[in-house]
């Protein structure tokens, strides 16, 4: 009878995030960002220039260029804020002249996504002070 009803709730659970993912998903649309500096996302270095960032999935991320040169995906974890955005908002952690990006926040709710620091961001974090947050704002399209 345990087990029954724990593979019930298992079926629910499943379904339940299966239902609940692409509605998720379906809110955030494609943002348009001029990035001025060179900089990281997860493993990936980045040139300075026009980037769309967009979700391939309800837990990644695709930054591309608008020239299609450079391109990163890079899996999140789900953020929140008791704020909500007017406009897609991305924030950098910025060491030195190294700046990774963050925080995605997505217009018109207080959902965003973080992303995870990598090495070289642990790395610089414990021999430097903390992080200057970069924010920028998305452009109209």
């Amino acid at each position: 009878m345990k087990k029954q009803a724990y593979r019930s709730f298992a079926t629910f659970l499943l379904l339940s995030l299966i239902w609940a993912a692409p509605s998720l998903y379906a809110q955030s649309s494609p943002m348009t960002f001029k990035i001025p500096f060179h900089f990281n996302v997860g493993k990936t270095s980045l040139p300075a220039g026009d980037y769309t960032v967009k979700p391939v999935s309800p837990a990644a991320l695709l930054i591309r260029s608008e020239d299609c040169r450079s391109s990163a995906i890079v899996l999140t974890i789900s953020a929140q804020t008791s704020q909500v955005r007017e406009k897609g908002t991305l924030v950098f952690n910025q060491y030195g002249d190294h700046y990774f990006l963050s925080k995605v926040w997505h217009p018109g709710n207080n959902m965003g996504r973080e992303l995870l620091p990598s090495k070289l961001e642990r790395e610089l974090a414990q021999n430097m002070s903390k992080p200057q947050a970069t924010i920028l704002t998305a452009q109209k399209r």
